[in-house]
């Protein structure tokens, strides 16, 4: 059975996030979603035939909120069900950072964009012109959605991988089902991207 791929980066990044992994596949027929915080916009069709949905971030937090017809596993890189903290997630990120991210993104969106791209550990500057309102929206959804049981749907079929330094804990502290934490950042798939496609791999030889 022939398996491709499915692929939703985070927030603050566009679609070319997954160019350095996917170099690493050139075998497999990956289609990428470019949330359009710079502009170009593109929801990617979801492949008709099985398929792994890979997320990275908040990606994964999409994923996990989505019905994934056809989806023959998850495959999340520093990912997470929830990111804001609350009574029941302490280890969350604290509102005031976030919707002080949101003020601030207003005022001056490549600032903000810059500090937070520089947390997770690049330097890369960013591609283009940011587009508020699709930023603002996507802290929004962080601040929002909580798709912990959605991780119980999937199951076995969520594998995951994780940096031991990455500087957010939702994401430091992977899922409630097995997976691998590794030595890195918040940006797996562009620190260490012969890894992480290795890591997706495994799971396609899985499930093919």
């Amino acid at each position: 059975m022939t398996v491709s791929l499915y692929l939703v980066h985070g927030w603050g990044f566009d679609a070319s996030f997954w160019d350095p992994m996917l170099q690493h596949l050139p075998s497999l027929k990956a289609s990428v979603v470019d949330k359009g915080y710079f502009g170009c916009h593109y929801a990617a069709p979801k492949p008709e035939q099985p398929y792994l949905a890979i997320g990275h971030s908040a990606g994964t937090l999409d994923l996990l909120g989505q019905d994934l017809p056809g989806c023959l596993g998850l495959i999340m890189f520093n990912g997470f069900g929830r990111f804001s903290e609350s009574n029941d997630f302490p280890e969350g990120v604290p509102l005031r950072v976030l919707e002080r991210m949101k003020r601030q993104l207003q005022r001056s969106p490549k600032t903000v964009l810059n500090d937070f791209r520089q947390r997770c550990g690049t330097d890369k500057p960013i591609p283009s012109d940011p587009v508020t309102a699709v930023l603002d929206q996507g802290l929004e959804h962080l601040i929002q959605n909580d798709e912990r049981n959605a991780v119980t749907r999937w199951e076995n079929r969520l594998h995951w991988m994780t940096g031991l330094s990455d500087p957010f804990l939702p994401a430091q502290a992977g899922f409630s089902v097995p997976g691998k934490r590794v030595e890195g950042g918040h940006l797996l798939p562009l620190e260490q991207p012969e890894l992480c496609a290795d890591f997706v791999l495994r799971q396609v030889e899985q499930h093919g």
